[in-house]
């Protein structure tokens, strides 16, 4: 065997050890992931008790509810040890926020490439509104919001993967300030379907998207069920 030959074969395992190790990391990243996050709520309930119920979070920020109350890790290194390597402080792709932080405060990830996406289109209908003097709107969605119009923006159409439904894609809405969000409506009919649950009269259903899952609905505007329909509604 030549040189040349060895040298391709040499490329060839090369690239397969490289693959083969990918997709380890990723599998070992999903696998830890509730433990990650099993990890942060015994240190966030920890710290709650030993502070009068006061919860480690930064600052409030963001637009809408699941995205506001990111754990504070600072304030979690007695009670933690180490960050979760799935976090984005380690370089990870994921934020650990709190959900339900008044009597039974939950953590929940979000995505944090669901952020950086959202944040590069923003700045395009951000652009498009000082140029045009308007916002790039499609068809209205619901009260105050409307589907995000791509073809305004000259750019083919984006959808977030589902945190809940692998196979489901969601689309992007916005409202009438120009703020970008994801529509759950998708996800919440099938969790529906799956559970036969009935929620109560008004009653804010993303809830029960992450009811038993590890993901926060990130940039989900309020969604209640009106006729057995989700209806979503501007924050």
């Amino acid at each position: 065997m030549n040189r040349w030959m060895w040298a391709t074969v040499f490329l060839v395992v090369l690239l397969l050890s490289g693959c083969a190790q990918t997709k380890e990391f990723k599998q070992r990243i999903t696998e830890d992931l509730p433990h990650d996050v099993q990890k942060v709520q015994t240190a966030v309930d920890q710290y709650r008790k030993e502070n009068n119920g006061v919860l480690p979070l930064k600052p409030p920020q963001g637009s809408t509810l699941y995205q506001k109350y990111i754990v504070d890790f600072s304030k979690l290194e007695p009670y933690l040890g180490s960050i979760p390597s799935n976090s984005y402080q380690k370089g990870g792709n994921y934020v650990f926020v709190v959900v339900d932080p008044g009597e039974q405060p939950k953590v929940k990830v979000m995505d944090l490439r669901v952020t950086e996406r959202l944040r590069e289109l923003q700045g395009r209908v951000n652009a498009y509104n000082m140029e045009q003097g308007h916002l790039p709107l499609g068809k209205k969605e619901g009260k105050g919001l409307y589907a995000l119009n791509f073809d305004k923006l000259d750019t083919e159409p984006v959808t977030i993967p589902s945190p809940y439904h692998s196979q489901l894609s969601l689309p992007l809405l916005i409202d009438k300030k120009g703020t970008l969000y994801v529509d759950y409506r998708m996800d919440l009919v099938q969790i529906l379907e799956e559970t036969k649950k009935k929620p109560e009269k008004n009653m804010d259903t993303r809830q029960l998207l992450y009811q038993d899952s590890l993901f926060a609905p990130a940039y989900s505007p309020p969604m209640r069920l009106k006729d057995g329909d989700p209806v979503l509604y501007s924050e």
